[in-house]
């Protein structure tokens, strides 16, 4: 693969044409696909493989016991999930030229787009984990059929069921009736992700309350919508979506303890000057990002993907 730098041609210099010092902001989506996540840091000098543990329930008691004799003892049993942690990152390489010529400061500027690929690089990545879960259900109305349709309200009511109906814990406490005009409470509810594009699809659904309707707006995220019944969603340019005709968009929907992430240590900014970055003549610097990670789902009964199309 050629040696790929950022040179002139790409960031020209400002020589006798008007410069605005203001950077302008460029499209970033919302980041919200590890917002659920079960954090957990693997500590350094202990290999690269996490593992989680769960214990089963024990089976309930329900035999009366004879008089003087003893129930048969259970046994504890140990599930144990493992996560196998991976290295990731990127660097840009500026030229001398750059530094010299142009009138932005391009190695700052350079420094906040890395915080933004990293950041968007592993809600890419836990975005696809959530995707390969094993439960799903193709919006119809609330009736599983083999294509899906749009998102109703009776498709969410059905996720949140079967969420139920596995014991799955809320990950996002209700919210009391307030006095504020036009405010409802909002229920106890699973968390759910769904694209930007088919927002207003969500909107037509019965009983849509956005969060300018919360009955209190604190602690709300910017990257929350709004809630059915009891689901709230995030939305995100980053969710997924496939490329059938028409597409499918997949919207997973979550309670507690259903995926985990893993890092090894802080993310680390490596940043070599001109006089460091390996070059004999000073003639580019680098600036980069490097992190271990890993994520996987930890109970695919309790995250449910409802797969649906646009209206």
């Amino acid at each position: 693969m050629p040696d790929v730098i950022t040179t002139s041609t790409q960031v020209p210099a400002g020589l006798d044409t008007f410069y605005d010092k203001v950077i302008l902001r460029s499209a970033t989506p919302k980041l919200v696909h590890l917002k659920g996540a079960q954090e957990a840091t693997l500590d350094t000098k202990n290999g690269t493989i996490y593992k989680w543990h769960r214990y089963d329930d024990l089976t309930d008691a329900t035999t009366p016991l004879p008089e003087g004799v003893d129930p048969d003892a259970q046994a504890m049993v140990n599930v144990s999930l493992t996560a196998q942690v991976a290295w990731y990152g990127t660097y840009l390489k500026i030229t001398d030229v750059v530094d010299m010529t142009n009138q932005d400061p391009v190695l700052t500027i350079g420094a906040q787009k890395l915080g933004r690929n990293e950041g968007k690089t592993f809600d890419t990545l836990g975005r696809d984990i959530l995707a390969a879960t094993a439960s799903q259900t193709n919006a119809s109305g609330g009736i599983n059929g083999s294509t899906p349709t749009e998102i109703t309200r009776s498709d969410v009511d059905t996720v949140v069921e079967t969420l139920l109906a596995n014991d799955a814990d809320f990950v996002a406490a209700g919210i009391t009736a307030g006095v504020g005009q036009g405010t409802l409470p909002v229920r106890a509810a699973f968390w759910g992700v769904i694209k930007s594009t088919i927002v207003m699809d969500l909107e037509a659904c019965v009983g849509f309350q956005g969060v300018q309707n919360y009955s209190a707006q604190g602690g709300i995220d910017d990257d929350e919508w709004g809630a059915t019944g009891n689901v709230r969603w995030r939305f995100s340019s980053n969710a997924r979506s496939t490329t059938d005709s028409p597409a499918i968009y997949p919207l997973p929907i979550y309670g507690a303890d259903a995926y985990g992430t893993v890092n090894l240590g802080r993310t680390k900014n490596v940043v070599k000057g001109f006089d460091t970055a390996g070059s004999p003549l000073n003639r580019y610097a680098t600036s980069g990002w490097i992190a271990p990670w890993a994520c996987r789902i930890l109970n695919d009964l309790f995250i449910h993907q409802l797969r649906v199309t646009a209206a």
